[in-house]
């Protein structure tokens, strides 16, 4: 079994941990567990199934079941809360803390650092500066991106992510990313995000003609819910997304930079439809 340290979804690693379990004890059942936990083995089940959530009365307990020291008790914790989120802001926060225990640093933007978001190739060029040896062919930097920018567009890149600290020039002339990650914090929903969001969007778009299929990997699908399942669903693209993101942390040999959009958005209300019908 993994590392608890390489999960991001607590209820994928609660189901490898009794697997785990299992191999090492000779008595160990979802009965079993709940009777040592208090809890109800029914809703333990349905828990690893991802159908409901752990109550945050088990954090410790299960901790103390599955015989976790102490940094692997305060990641776990944050990983239950990492998956209780309800918002962008509460999913960063325990986010931020889960990597600090892991020794890796995120860096938090200030309000006037948002000026990082206006354009969509300040985060294209920081990415290539995070994977590829630059030192000042300015004009190699803004072929590199897709679509290609100006030359002036790379300068003017290399010094806003140079005063935001982002990025620093060492003594042999090349530059190198100052932190692993960046985050909006608090500011996720500000205009200057918006406006990166709606640039990255045009990009996806533009990207049906000027990316072969090989490239890129755009579908669609139309379908219906009810509008109660919306939390669940928007928890599956998020653990969808952790899961990219830290396939992209472990990473080796990176040579090509990726945005990735997904876009979950209602097409038709039937609520004054169905009324109508009564």
């Amino acid at each position: 079994m993994k590392p608890i340290f390489e999960y991001t979804d607590y209820r994928e690693w609660i189901r490898d941990a009794f697997e785990d379990f299992k191999k090492r004890k000779t008595v160990i059942s979802w009965r079993y567990m709940a009777m040592k936990l208090g809890a109800d083995p029914g809703n333990l089940l349905r828990i690893s199934q991802g159908k409901i959530h752990l109550a945050v009365n088990f954090i410790k307990p299960m901790a103390e079941f599955f015989e976790l020291d102490e940094k692997e008790t305060a990641y776990w914790s944050e990983l239950v809360y990492f998956g209780r989120a309800k918002s962008d802001q509460e999913a960063l926060n325990h986010y931020e803390k889960m990597q600090a225990l892991k020794g890796i640093p995120l860096k938090r933007l200030a309000k006037k650092e948002l000026e990082f978001y206006r354009h969509w190739y300040y985060n294209a060029i920081r990415s290539v500066i995070g994977i590829c040896n630059f030192k000042d062919d300015y004009e190699g930097l803004a072929e590199s991106c897709s679509p290609a920018i100006t030359v002036e567009q790379a300068k003017e890149a290399i010094k806003l992510l140079h005063d935001l600290n982002m990025i620093s020039e060492g003594k042999d002339g090349y530059w190198k990313v100052n932190d692993t990650f960046v985050s909006t914090g608090g500011n996720w929903r500000s205009e200057a995000v918006r406006t990166f969001q709606k640039e990255t969007i045009r990009l996806g778009g533009e990207s049906l003609e000027r990316h072969a299929p090989p490239l890129r990997d755009i579908s669609t699908v139309t379908m219906t819910f009810n509008m109660n399942d919306i939390q669940l669903i928007r928890e599956k693209i998020k653990e969808f997304r952790s899961d990219l993101l830290r396939l992209s942390q472990e990473g080796t040999g990176d040579d090509t930079v990726f945005q990735l959009n997904v876009q979950l958005f209602p097409l038709a209300f039937t609520k004054k439809l169905q009324e109508k019908s009564k």
